[in-house]
């Protein structure tokens, strides 16, 4: 959230001339429309975070949710990370977290007492991951305070074993304020290993006071909570699994401790460089951003500065807090893009192979897109299922102060839908996508699953002391697709890391088994894959173990189970769908 303007006028005009001349008679035809379903869907919980103003900090950032079954019924259920505030704080009514379970009918259940669960830290982050390949997804949680690593019981309920298990975090003089949170197997163990970025050093110190007259931190010369940039940053933490239930701290010597650590808040596990191993990218606030080379002997070497992704293409950091991965273009290659602060471009760095990326966001018509907003939730992913990749933009600003003197500059602010040309670009298409039809809101964490099992991605927003926003993906599902569930036998139990190479007309393209990216928050696990008008693709996954299993002439539109070894089947977890 740096508050540095890093473009002048002509600049930002020139970015703009650039967007509408790359596009101009360029036509999307018809496109599916998401439509909100959050009041039929019942879903009702407030998400907490700061009190009605925005005084310090902690206030702003917002939180994340999950999409994962946890109950191996075949339906994506939802988990809330909820936060606080010193209001509810003084009065001892905290609010907590919150499991829905899916109800395969369009609509969700409370079951949060019941399974054992409903943290009262000041919440931030989730992550899911089968940590001890038991065959259930288990469930780790960030806070301002100590973390919670939640144990699936397999039996609807899940146990809190942070403490045994080594997760909870380091006990420091400012308290450890984590954000964002991803498993990976960075070793090949067949054991999913932890990496948590934490924020910043932040304890309500008195030279950083409320917003007031004479307050040393301003926004257009209006008062503000301080911003990160008066803050030192957090050292990130990387947690290798012990295969026994526990994990031990290897940031030090995994390389991931740093002399100048950042503020973080986005962390993706992805093999950008296609060796066989995970990398890390990790998405920094207010400062540049880190890219870690896995050397696959254990160690990282930081690529951050010479992979080219450490900050844009005028040489600025910037202030980053949402980031995905996918392969934009069909090449077979790992794309990032990272969503940043106000007045500064969002930025897709295309991975040309060898740790070597290039800013492509002004080439690519994204440039203004969503410039003077403040970026959060964010996802690659194939909403009409016509083989591309198009992406998803939640934005909300930080503070509500300047838009009571600078009408122009809300608080709630739109997102966007971008419709990916065939990998030469993307074009708005949020008015036809329909997520204009309800007033903006003030957006932070978002999901991404298909929990009506209807072979389209459907995406889940939260929203900053407001009820979540729930959309449902109506005509995805218009063209073919796939959807594949991966159970690892060498390799971890949910396949986190395993490559799935999609060969259909000429083309080749990549996906990963990842849950964890976009704002705070973890996906459905399962691998998505858009077939257009084609009724078959031929199928190679290749597992973190070294595996490759190859599946040719696989038919369209049907939930598959990969299992590590063997031929694929119709998933066993799908029951015939509902018609609701």
């Amino acid at each position: 959230m740096t508050r540095l303007l890093r473009f002048s006028i002509p600049l930002a005009f020139l970015l703009a001339f650039q967007s509408l001349a790359h596009y101009a008679g360029l036509s999307t035809g018809h496109l599916p429309t998401f439509t909100d379903i959050t009041k039929q869907a019942g879903i009702r919980c407030k998400i907490t975070c700061g009190d009605e103003v925005t005084d310090f900090l902690i206030d702003v950032n917002g939180e994340g949710a999950a999409f994962f079954d946890y109950d191996n019924d075949g339906d994506q259920d939802v988990y809330l990370v909820n936060g606080s505030s010193r209001n509810l704080q003084k009065s001892g009514r905290l609010p907590h977290d919150y499991l829905l379970r899916n109800n395969g009918d369009g609509t969700f259940t409370d079951v949060t007492e019941q399974a054992g669960l409903g943290d009262t830290e000041w919440g931030g982050g989730c992550a899911v991951g089968d940590y001890n390949n038991d065959g259930f997804l288990d469930l780790y949680v960030t806070n301002y305070g100590p973390n919670k690593l939640y144990r699936n019981n397999g039996d609807g309920t899940f146990t809190d074993v942070s403490e045994a298990a080594g997760v909870a975090g380091p006990k420091w003089e400012i308290p450890k304020w984590s954000m964002g949170a991803a498993f990976g197997d960075y070793d090949n163990d067949g054991y999913l290993d932890l990496f948590v970025t934490n924020f910043c050093a932040f304890n309500y110190q008195k030279d950083l006071p409320a917003p007031h007259p004479d307050s040393p931190c301003k926004m257009k010369g209006v008062p503000i909570a301080c911003p990160p940039e008066k803050y030192s940053g957090q050292q990130d933490l990387l947690y290798h699994n012990n295969g026994n239930g526990t994990f031990t701290d290897v940031s030090v010597t995994a390389g991931i401790a740093r002399k100048d650590p950042g503020r973080g808040f986005a962390v993706v596990f992805s093999d950008f460089d296609l060796d066989g191993d995970q990398d890390i990218y990790v998405a920094n606030d207010a400062g540049p951003n880190f890219y870690y080379e896995n050397d696959g002997k254990g160690h990282f070497n930081d690529l951050s500065l010479t992979s080219g992704t450490a900050v844009d293409e005028f040489g600025n950091a910037q202030g980053s807090m949402g980031l995905t991965a996918g392969d934009v273009d069909n090449n077979g290659l790992q794309d990032i893009f990272v969503t940043n602060f106000i007045d500064q471009q969002n930025t897709l760095y295309h991975n040309q192979g060898g740790n070597h990326f290039v800013d492509a966001t002004t080439n690519l018509g994204l440039g203004m897109v969503g410039f003077h907003y403040s970026g959060w939730g964010t996802k690659f992913f194939d909403f009409d299922n016509d083989m591309w990749l198009d992406l998803f933009i939640t934005n909300g600003h930080t503070m509500e102060q300047p838009e009571k003197v600078y009408p122009t500059d809300p608080f709630a602010e739109p997102n966007y839908v971008m419709h990916n040309l065939k990998g030469k670009g993307f074009e708005d298409v949020s008015e036809a996508a329909g997520i204009r039809k309800i007033p903006n809101k003030v957006g932070r964490g978002t999901a991404f699953g298909d929990f009506d099992n209807d072979g389209d991605i459907d995406v889940l927003v939260i929203n900053k002391n407001d009820i979540p926003t729930l959309w449902r993906n109506d005509g995805g599902n218009a063209k073919n697709w796939l959807m594949i569930r991966a159970e690892g036998v060498k390799s971890n139990r949910c396949g986190i890391g395993a490559r799935i190479v999609v060969k259909t007309e000429g083309m080749l393209r990549a996906f990963e088994v990842r849950a964890s990216d976009s704002f705070l928050s973890s996906n459905d696990l399962r691998t998505h894959i858009g077939l257009g008008e084609l009724k078959t693709a031929d199928i190679e996954i290749y597992w973190p173990s070294g595996q490759v299993d190859k599946h040719p002439g696989v038919a369209a539109n049907q939930f598959y189970l990969a299992k590590e070894g063997h031929s694929l089947r119709p998933d066993p977890f799908i029951k015939p769908p509902k018609k609701f």
